[in-house]
């Protein structure tokens, strides 16, 4: 492969740059890609739209971000903007990313600020629970455990210990296995299957499997990563209470950080946003951008105490007059009628429309 050809890291960065349209820099792809847990990258996964790219790559670099943007920059494919760290998508590298995605689109299912933390938790349990059944239907006592995470081996073992039949258990675990996958892309499934490890064989690595299947493999990485989240994804419809049980202590409902959970339990009792900063010792800042990420990630949630329905209407269509999210901008273009706060709450209303 040569230094210019892209690979699916790269279409990944694409297209974020593509949805921030140049207005925020490529730290902002990489505290995304990485699953950066604070208000700014929540709330921007939720502004542009990116957030299923939310803690997908978090095995990366800078020098991996500037290196794909030195790239894209090199194919023509993005353009400096002056003066600034950011970047605009050219019209042939727009043309590119349509391209490359119609020929391998981002997998149904897979959400990294839904999924990923659940899914590694998820993955790190299965994938050791596999193993250990499959050598004990072996009668094998002697491996080195797929992972050495203490409070996965802590986990496996307790389940083990209070579920006793384990001949019945893998039967259990092979039939939920056998079930999801033939629901997902072939190509995801065989990704999945061989990256286990079993008494008869080590699992693949993305490198190996990339090389095996003849594919990019960052595209492995992700078809692998989009299995996974389908397990999660089929969870409430799903009969097999093996599966539930792998999860029955994970949560599950979306990107909030714990502080923004702890605030949302004290908005929906009503409580002021002063109110709510004395009581949790926070500044009426930080409360604010609790806020805004509980209006991008809670669709039910109404913003119209914070601001008014024709005043959000007014803001937004300022901003897609503007054809701009930036902030500051709106702000002094509406000769400063509405609070940062204020204009960061109606833009999230004007996301989950078009989303």
């Amino acid at each position: 492969m040569d230094r210019l050809s892209l690979n699916y890291f790269d279409i990944m960065v694409l297209d974020c740059l593509c949805k921030i349209n140049g207005e925020r820099s490529g730290s902002a792809v990489f505290h995304l890609f990485k699953g950066k847990r604070s208000s700014q990258t929540i709330q921007d996964a939720g502004l542009f739209q990116t957030a299923k790219y939310f803690g997908m790559a978090q095995q990366c670099s800078r020098s991996d971000i500037s290196a794909s943007l030195t790239k894209l920059e090199q194919h023509s494919y993005l353009e400096p903007m002056p003066e600034t760290d950011t970047y605009k998508v050219t019209a042939s590298g727009a043309a590119a990313l349509s391209h490359a995605l119609n020929e391998r689109p981002w997998p149904a299912h897979c959400h990294g600020a839904y999924y990923q933390q659940a899914a590694g938790v998820l993955w790190k349990r299965l994938s050791l629970l596999v193993q250990v059944l499959s050598h004990k239907q072996r009668g094998s006592r002697q491996y080195i455990p797929v992972t050495n995470d203490y409070k996965t081996l802590h986990w496996v073992k307790k389940y083990l210990s209070r579920n006793t039949d384990h001949i019945k258990m893998a039967n259990s675990l092979f039939a939920m296995l056998e079930e999801n996958l033939h629901k997902i892309d072939d190509k995801a499934a065989q990704i999945f299957v061989y990256s286990l490890t079993s008494h008869d064989r080590i699992g693949y690595t993305s490198r190996q499997l990339a090389d095996k299947l003849k594919e990019d493999e960052w595209y492995v990485y992700v078809m692998f990563w989009a299995s996974v989240h389908y397990f999660i994804h089929s969870l409430p419809e799903c009969e097999h209470s093996l599966l539930k049980d792998l999860l029955s202590d994970v949560y599950l409902e979306n990107a909030l950080t714990e502080s923004t959970r702890k605030t949302w339990q004290m908005v929906k009792q009503g409580i002021p946003i002063q109110r709510i900063a004395e009581i949790r010792k926070l500044k009426t800042a930080t409360i604010e951008d609790h806020i805004v990420e509980i209006s991008l990630h809670e669709p039910a949630f109404m913003i119209d105490d914070y601001v008014s329905a024709e005043d959000q209407l007014h803001i937004a269509a300022f901003a897609k007059r503007m054809r701009t999210n930036k902030i500051k901008q709106i702000r002094d273009g509406l000769e400063q009628q509405f609070s940062y706060f204020q204009i960061r709450l109606a833009l999230t209303k004007q996301v989950q429309q078009y989303d």
